[in-house]
This record gives structure tokens, C-alpha cells and sequence, in this order.
């Protein structure tokens, strides 16, 4: 009689009594040494597929390693063997970073068996790639670990350096998946890094097809990449796998690339604003901004109405790395270079009331974009202040250039509960306002031109008031009974977001012991 077993997309949490039964190929295991407990040995981690190519995680925790551990050592629990395994629990998976897209992950206990068996029917490494403009259309960076393929096109040089006194390298490259889109930028860091060279340089040849498996996706200058993790991660390159051989085939079917072999990446190379607002970004409204819930990153278009200027509009930066600086007895100490300095470098924030069709919303500018567009360094325009002798908590009046002038943001959406009616941050990424992007970019998402009726209104609820240039910034606009509980929590919530971003010294006034922005 042929045994009957369960499949993976079958599993979940209940009932408690049921015993299941799995017949699943080992294509991923490792330990996870920093959760490792004082005297317990570390957990172990697996990723099982079944014979339809469904995949489920498996954790074998500190306190039943002693039991499995045997098996390891022996060889007898290994990648690519095949397993029926009983007796086990199922709870819903909620760790950070998941190598499966399954809701459960399953526990092995004291009295899990777990038997070796012979079966070459099973798929060898249950990839599933995710195309390239998939992951580059994604607005956050998703949990889920993913596949990727693709001819490697480029190859930055390793870049080493040191962190919190240990050292660390990594590599990037670019991957062509072959589909006409944008290639996609990799990173790969430490043992990845070293691993890439090496096979390069003992393997020379025109192509490489390169697959990483289980990397996670991370932003990169705005735009979304992948990288590998210190333990799920696994890199192939030019490996007889049948998914590996079919890409080939499909390189095979190209041009030739007259033997230039693969082109050198300068990592610093930007995406330009047309690459990036118009086919790398996801389009969304203000509205439909605040209504996410998640740390995101989008593309907006409207008008700067107002310079919320109770804020301040510059913080004493880290001339080295931007980060924001405490003072404290006459010095300021940078926590990122985690070093005293005898001076700091004004650097600009500047909070502006942007509106569209939908609702209107605080954007928070840093001083890479705001100097492009104000055509001149926070630096400069303090000294400036300083030699016309501005009051000291004024804003000057060239920070209100920014006003009633249309863009396009990039913006990123940070969650931090600040207030009951703004819980979130928006920080600029980037911006333009120059027409030609701007008329391309409304044509092509096509947002109404017209306005709601209540945004003038709620503007006026929540600005700093009219801008008058000779008294900016000496004090706020005492607002009407209507609108003060919303706009004192307004405020409130903004000084929170100071200070917990380290930005309470955002203005020529600075405090002692409070810390200053960091700059993204």
C-alpha cells in the first residue's frame, strides 16, 4: 500500500491533536548563532519543499539541538537529502525576515522523527523568481526573502571598511533578467562578496548567470534592490540547475556583446529623475499616503503652500557623515563617528505644507535637495544671516522661494505615532519641478487638476499662519478655538519627531544636551 502524506499548502495551526505527516526535500538549513542563549546551543533553521514545489519553514529550537544535532554531525540531516518527518507543531510564522511565503512555520519537538528516504522525483532547489520590474515596483521593503536570476551586466569594486570596530566588505552588481527592463542592482556582502570574485577569477568567461537565493529587498539611492542575509542566502553562479540552463539558452539566443565581458558599475552613478519619477516609483496621492500604514517609499506631485517655519529650518550637522551632533560642554559629539568636534555644520530641514486634488500634508526637506533648489548651503545662508545681522530665530526669507511652486516628491513614508491626527513621517527623498518632468509626469498618472474645497480651510487650520517676512518665526499664530486642540498636537507631535530623530537644535537656537537631526 503506497503512504499517503500531507502537503505543505495543507498546513496550519489546528486542530492541536493533529498529526501530520510530510515527505519534503532539505533545500536550505543553517544556525542562527546570535540567538544562541548562554549555554544552549544555537537554533537551527530549515526550508523544506514537498513535491509539488511548495516550501515551509522548519525550527528546530536551542533546547532540542542536543536531540537533531546527531543527525547533523553524521551527516544525516543535510541540504538536499529527503525526509519523512511526523510529529511536529505548527504556529504562524512572525519572524522578520521569512524565506517562505507560507503563514506557518513548523516546530520540532523532543519526539519529532525524522527519517531519511530515497525519492528523485522531488524538485532539487524549489526556486521561484521574482521578475526584476516586480521587485523595482515594490514601495516598501517587503519581509519576504525572493529568487532572483539574471546575466550578470556590471561589478562595482569590493569596498571595505570598518563598523563598530569590526571589519566588513561588500560588493554590488548589476543583473540583466533579459525582460528590457531596468537591471537590478545586488549587494552582496562578507563571504557573498569574496565568493563572487573568487569563482570570477578562476572561471574567466563572457557570461555569468548568476542566481541568489532568499536575498531580501532593500532600497538603494530610492530604489529598490536586493542583498543577501547573514544566514538564509545562498549565491549559484553558472550552475547546471534546468532553471540556470534555460536562461542560458536564452542568452545564447542574443547578439553578441563584442566580447566586452562585463562592464564596470560605478556604484555611485544616481538614477536620473526622469528613470526614476516616471517608470522606477509608485505613484500615489496625498491621500492615499497618509492612508498607508507601513514605512513606504512613493512619488507625489503638487505645491509647496507653506514654510512651516515654528519648526526652524537648519541643525548642526557632522561635517564627516551628516548626522546630527549633541553639544555638550562646548563640543558636539557625532554618535555615528562616535567622536568629539570642536565645530559643526549647518545643514538645512526645512518643513513645508505641500497640497494636491486629494489633502495636503507636512513634508520634511534635508539639505541635499533643498540646496539644489534654494542655490545655496545651508553654511552659507546662515553666515549671510549672521553678516545682515537676521534675527537670530528667523527664518530667512530665501527659504520661502519653496513657496507656491509645483513638484514632483519622492518621498518616504516613516510610521512613529507622533499625534493622534499625523502619526507618520514624510521625508523627501528627492524632488524636481522642472516643467518638462512635471507636465510628463501629470500626463502620465493624470491626477485631477482641481482642488477639494476643504484643503484651503485645513491649511489654514494647520499652517504657521500668513507669511510675513519681518516677523517669521518669532512666534506662532495663536489659532482659532475650532482648530487648537488639532493644531497644538500638530506642533507637539513635530517636537516629538525632533526630538526623537535628534533634531531639537534644528534652528539657530540650539539647547544644550539635545540632539540633532539624522539625515537620511
Amino acid at each position: 500500500m503506497v503512504a499517503r502524506y500531507d502537503l505543505i499548502k495543507c498546513i496550519n495551526a489546528g486542530p492541536a491533536h493533529k498529526v501530520w505527516k510530510l515527505k519534503v526535500r532539505v533545500i536550505r538549513l543553517w544556525t542562527v548563532s546570535q540567538f544562541a542563549r548562554s549555554g544552549m546551543k544555537a537554533p537551527i533553521e530549515m526550508v523544506v519543499l514537498d513535491e509539488e514545489g511548495d516550501t515551509i519553514q522548519c525550527t528546530v529550537k536551542d533546547i532540542f539541538v542536543p536531540i537533531f544535532e546527531g543527525l547533523l554531525a553524521e551527516g544525516l540531516l543535510a541540504e538536499g537529502n529527503v525526509y519523512v518527518v511526523t510529529n511536529f507543531g505548527v504556529a504562524l510564522n512572525t519572524i522578520k525576515f521569512k524565506p517562505t511565503r507560507h503563514e506557518f512555520r513548523i516546530h520540532f519537538k523532543r519526539d519529532t522523527i525524522v527519517r531519511p528516504v530515497q525519492d528523485s522525483s522531488f524538485p532539487l532547489n524549489g526556486f521561484n523568481f521574482v521578475p526584476f520590474k516586480t521587485i523595482q515596483s515594490e514601495s516598501k521593503e517587503d519581509g519576504y526573502l525572493v529568487d532572483v536570476i539574471g546575466q550578470l551586466a556590471s561589478k562595482g569594486n569590493l569596498v571595505e571598511f570598518t563598523r563598530d570596530g569590526k571589519p566588513s566588505s561588500y560588493i554590488t552588481i548589476e543583473l540583466d533578467d533579459l525582460e528590457g527592463g531596468q537591471k537590478l542592482r545586488v549587494t552582496l556582502w562578507q563571504s557573498f562578496a569574496f565568493e563572487l570574485l573568487k569563482y570570477l577569477e578562476e572561471h574567466p568567461s563572457l557570461t555569468y548567470v548568476v542566481i541568489l537565493q532568499m536575498g531580501k529587498m532593500k532600497f538603494y539611492s530610492g530604489v529598490m534592490g536586493v542583498s543577501n542575509t547573514n544566514y538564509n542566502s545562498k549565491l549559484f553562479i553558472n550552475v547546471e540547475f534546468p532553471a540556470a540552463r534555460d536562461f542560458f539558452a536564452r542568452v545564447n539566443k542574443l547578439d553578441p556583446v563584442d566580447g566586452q565581458g562585463i562592464m564596470p558599475l560605478v556604484c555611485g552613478q544616481p538614477v536620473s529623475d526622469e528613470e526614476d519619477f516616471l517608470r522606477l516609483s509608485v505613484y500615489k496621492t496625498i491621500a492615499d499616503i497618509k492612508e498607508h500604514n507601513q514605512d513606504a517609499v512613493f512619488v507625489t506631485a503638487r505645491t509647496i503652500k507653506e514654510v512651516e517655519t515654528e519648526f526652524g529650518w537648519w541643525y548642526k550637522g557632522c561635517k564627516k557623515c551628516r548626522r546630527g551632533l549633541r553639544e555638550l560642554d562646548k563640543k558636539y559629539f557625532c554618535p555615528n563617528c562616535i567622536r568629539d568636534y570642536g565645530f559643526y555644520e549647518p545643514r538645512y530641514i526645512i518643513h513645508v505644507r505641500v497640497i494636491d486634488h486629494t489633502d495636503a500634508a507636512s513634508f520634511v526637506l534635508f539639505d541635499g535637495e533643498a540646496a539644489k533648489f534654494l542655490g545655496v548651503s545651508a553654511k552659507d545662508l546662515r553666515q549671510s544671516c549672521v553678516t545682515k545681522g537676521v534675527e537670530k530665530n528667523s527664518c530667512p526669507e530665501e527659504i520661502h522661494k519653496l513657496r507656491d511652486i509645483k513638484f514632483i516628491f519622492k518621498v518616504q513614508l516613516k510610521m512613529r505615532n507622533l499625534n493622534s491626527y499625523e502619526p507618520y513621517v514624510i521625508h523627501v527623498l528627492r524632488m524636481t519641478n522642472e516643467n518638462s518632468l512635471v507636465s510628463a509626469f501629470l500626463d502620465k498618472y493624470n491626477p485631477d487638476t482641481g482642488l477639494l474645497s476643504h484643503e484651503n480651510s485645513e491649511l489654514l487650520s494647520l499652517s504657521t499662519g500668513p507669511y510675513n517676512t519681518s516677523k517669521a518665526c518669532e512666534s506662532e499664530p495663536t489659532p482659532s478655538p475650532a482648530v487648537d486642540e488639532k493644531h497644538n498636537s500638530k506642533i507637539l507631535g513635530a517636537k516629538k519627531h525632533n526630538e526623537e530623530i535628534g533634531e531639537e537644535s534644528v534652528s539657530s537656537k540650539s539647547k544644550k544636551g539635545k540632539w540633532v537631526v539624522v539625515e537620511d
